[in-house]
């Protein structure tokens, strides 16, 4: 069980109090009292991961969901032609590499935002703009190293500039979630 922050019980019971006035039903005292709780169900051993790390490796789970939006989104990952099997690998193969390349890119340099400037960047918008420089990689690799740098320093401001996350919610980030799960596996691999 996890206990909610009074900010997110209240936004939970603004969501609650529209659906009862949408629906015309008023929900039992009983589910108004469990609106501050979260339970999570695993199968998870509590000597692999202790129970207050549950929440925040379960919060995880919505960045893969993010994931799998981007790659539906901008890479229409989840669609494809009746076509020859061949075409077909081929065409996903080249989705995949885009997809390996836009990753790679976006996880250094999401790092080192959050690292110099504390500041954390948003997949979503991420995605979308390292997708619109591809083109520019694809002219610069064909230059020399020297453009590709530059296109590189360029995609870096520009994320650093239009990529910035909301800060609606207080929440750790992913790089946080992830080093208390790493501090924990090293604290237990001595």
């Amino acid at each position: 069980m996890y206990r909610l922050t009074d900010v997110q019980v209240k936004k939970r019971r603004k969501n609650q109090d529209f659906k009862e006035q949408k629906k015309g039903k008023e929900l039992s005292d009983k589910r108004k009292q469990l609106t501050g709780i979260n339970v999570y169900i695993t199968n998870i051993a509590w000597e692999i991961v202790p129970k207050e790390h549950i929440h925040h490796l379960y919060s995880l789970r919505w960045q893969i969901e993010i994931v799998f939006k981007t790659w539906k989104s901008f890479f229409q990952i989840d669609r494809c032609k009746n076509v020859k099997r061949e075409r077909l690998e081929c065409h996903l193969y080249g989705q995949l590499i885009a997809i390996l390349i836009c990753f790679s890119t976006l996880f250094q340099m999401r790092e080192i935002l959050l690292r110099k400037s504390r500041m954390e960047v948003s997949e979503y918008k991420a995605f979308y703009i390292i997708q619109t420089y591809f083109p520019l990689f694809h002219q610069a690799i064909q230059k020399n190293t020297q453009a590709y740098a530059k296109i590189l320093l360029r995609l870096f401001h520009q994320l650093k500039k239009n990529g910035r996350k909301s800060h609606r919610y207080k929440k750790k980030t992913i790089f946080d979630i992830l080093g208390v799960v790493y501090e924990y596996s090293l604290s237990t691999a001595k």
